[in-house]
């Protein structure tokens, strides 16, 4: 009787201390962390921005969403420090709308400093086109605005802890050949296929954040693949998100947030080329890609959240640097200007006087795409290596020799946060992926977040080989390999100097 009595004692006493640990409330450390999320799915019909062609959207697939992420801490000292991140379901913006924005917080927020506000873009290419004025811009601004403000408003005593899983996502997607020239998307069953010319980054950065009763309130997660499974389709959709979204409804609740962030990208598709779709991959041209993906970014939430949610701190070490950096912008050689005016005057000299006739190098580009869909079951639909896709880069090329030297420097603003051991580091470039590499090995932080496409579009930043190979993606860029190089330099050096 005795004996059962301690049994029935102690496996109460281990209830109890069960109970008490799962509601064990964390110590305020001064931090403060608040979300909030609006839809920005266009009202109708849209003109989705990021190819060459139109494409007017016919539904919706997936909404549209700007998420928002405010942070501040203060010390025992009355010091503060803030950071406000927003990620928006679009290919890309201009600066404008990241001041307009500022402008309406400062006249709502006046305790903010406006300054300490970025932007960033998924990358999705199944989405209006942000920097047109009109009623989708009046949209975005109104709805962005009120998401920055909810989340500031909304700020509450936090935690935070950080994980690191792996998932296949993104693939390089510029293909080499044996004369040494390189093609975005190019065939791979040719005879003189000889690699690919960049790595990948399998890494996926999560931030996690916590309420002081340790409930998930949300997730900052860092993908270094853009959301472009629906890139060339004719629906409105925010692409693999959506599905994360979906998921991460599904395993905690609607009141827990993710702030998508693209790593460094530049040369990245969700697409493993050499294995072209003979595997039994889900299309990554199609929605089964999109759930795919959402999967498997599902279960690297799964795997690190144990361990995440043992690890919570809230006495944070936090820093906001921001400064503006002048990178040089690329140098167009006479040889290059040469060789692309003599293709421009080749292509053009075929020309039918007629505009509108089938046979303009536009017109043959717009029949071949639309032909190419009718029949071939995944995409690129169309061609940048058609007389149009040439004539396009190689016509910016001659644009660029000509200002390049009045158009020298190109100004951009550079964000780095310090949260623990955790660093955020953003760019307004399609940057390779090799620079993000470069930042991440050489500085300080034990993980670190690249942010592009952030606060502005700086178009695609190569690396040198890229430049070498040529094709898409790796011509008429406003920035080169001299630049890259200072960007990471001066990320590298603001993220140390976080930790001194």
């Amino acid at each position: 009787m005795k004996k059962s009595k301690l049994v029935i004692y102690m496996a109460s006493f281990l209830m109890l201390a069960l109970f008490n640990s799962c509601n064990e409330k964390l110590k305020d450390g001064g931090l403060r962390i608040g979300w909030a999320i609006e839809d920005i799915t266009p009202d109708g019909p849209a003109s989705l921005y990021g190819q060459y062609y139109e494409r007017i959207s016919t539904y919706v697939q997936s909404p549209l969403k700007v998420t928002a992420c405010a942070i501040e801490s203060s010390d025992e000292n009355g010091n503060k420090e803030q950071a406000i991140m927003v990620s928006l379901d679009l290919a890309q913006f201009g600066k404008s709308l990241q001041d307009t924005l500022r402008l309406v917080v400062k006249q709502q927020i006046p305790d903010f400093n406006v300054g300490k506000l970025f932007l960033n873009a998924t990358h999705t290419h199944s989405a209006p086109n942000p920097n047109a004025a009109g009623k989708y811009r009046k949209l975005l601004l109104e709805r962005a605005g009120k998401a920055i403000i909810a989340a500031w408003n909304n700020r509450k005593p936090a935690g935070i802890s950080r994980g690191l899983g792996y998932a296949v996502v993104g693939h390089n997607r510029r293909v080499e050949y044996a004369n040494g020239k390189t093609e975005m998307y190019g065939r791979t069953d040719r005879e003189d296929f000889i690699g690919i010319e960049g790595p990948t980054n399998p890494g996926v950065d999560m931030l996690f954040c916590w309420d002081l009763k340790k409930n998930l309130t949300g997730i900052i997660m860092n993908v270094s693949c853009p959301s472009q499974v629906t890139e060339a389709k004719y629906y409105v959709s925010s692409d693999y998100w959506s599905e994360v979204r979906k998921q991460m409804k599904d395993r905690f609740s609607e009141n827990v947030f993710v702030l998508p962030q693209c790593g460094a990208a530049g040369d990245i598709s969700p697409r493993d080329l050499p294995r072209g779709y003979k595997s039994l991959e889900a299309n990554m041209w199609e929605v089964p890609g999109i759930i795919e993906i959402g999967r498997r970014l599902r279960l690297v939430i799964d795997e690190a959240y144990p361990d995440a949610r043992n690890t919570i701190q809230t006495s944070v070490v936090f820093k906001h640097s921001v400064k503006d950096i002048n990178l040089p912008t690329r140098r167009v050689s006479k040889e290059e200007y040469d060789n692309a005016q003599k293709m421009v005057n080749e292509i053009r000299s075929r020309e039918p006087e007629d505009k509108n006739s089938p046979n303009t190098a536009w017109n043959r580009f717009l029949q071949e795409m639309k032909d190419n869909e009718k029949v071939h079951e995944h995409g690129p639909w169309d061609s940048k290596t058609s007389d149009y896709g040439w004539l396009k880069p190689m016509e910016a090329v001659l644009r660029q020799y000509q200002k390049q030297d009045k158009d020298t420097v190109f100004k951009m603003e550079l964000h780095a946060i310090r949260l623990n051991d955790v660093a955020i580091a953003t760019n307004p470039f399609e940057l390779y992926t090799d620079y993000g590499f470069r930042i991440t090995g050489r500085c300080k932080a034990k993980q670190t977040f690249i942010v592009q496409l952030s606060g502005d579009t700086g178009g695609y930043l190569p690396i040198k080989r890229a430049l070498q190979g040529g094709g898409y993606s790796a011509m008429a860029n406003h920035i080169g390999p001299t630049g890259g190089d200072m960007l990471v330099d001066e990320t590298v050096k603001m993220i140390d100097a976080m930790w001194k």
